[in-house]
């Protein structure tokens, strides 16, 4: 079901997002603002297609990048996730705006 979203009427979104709410879980796109500037990233590939995995090479480059760049604009990287198709970094930064 999540990874048909874009192939959905406005009405089965709303009916998907209604039936999540009413069960506890979050939405489709919760906010990522954290306490004490801390800040939950995550994106997917395209159509959630296996580019960052699509090799153990790959992988490790797309580690390497990711990090270098989100060390030149956050004053700590604490933990990250990298997954063939998607990925997840909890990073903490007094620069990035609030969520909230």
């Amino acid at each position: 079901m999540a990874y048909n979203w874009r192939q959905m009427s406005a009405e089965q979104r709303a009916d998907v997002l209604q039936r999540r709410q009413l069960a506890g879980q979050p939405w489709h796109g919760p906010p990522h603002g954290l306490e004490s500037h801390w800040y939950h990233l995550s994106a997917a590939c395209y159509e959630h297609v296996t580019v960052i995995g699509a090799n153990p090479e790959r992988m490790a480059t797309f580690e390497r990048e990711l990090l270098s760049g989100l060390s030149q604009v956050c004053e700590k990287v604490s933990v990250w996730c990298i997954l063939p198709n998607h990925y997840h970094v909890l990073v903490q930064s007094r620069s990035l705006p609030s969520c909230r």
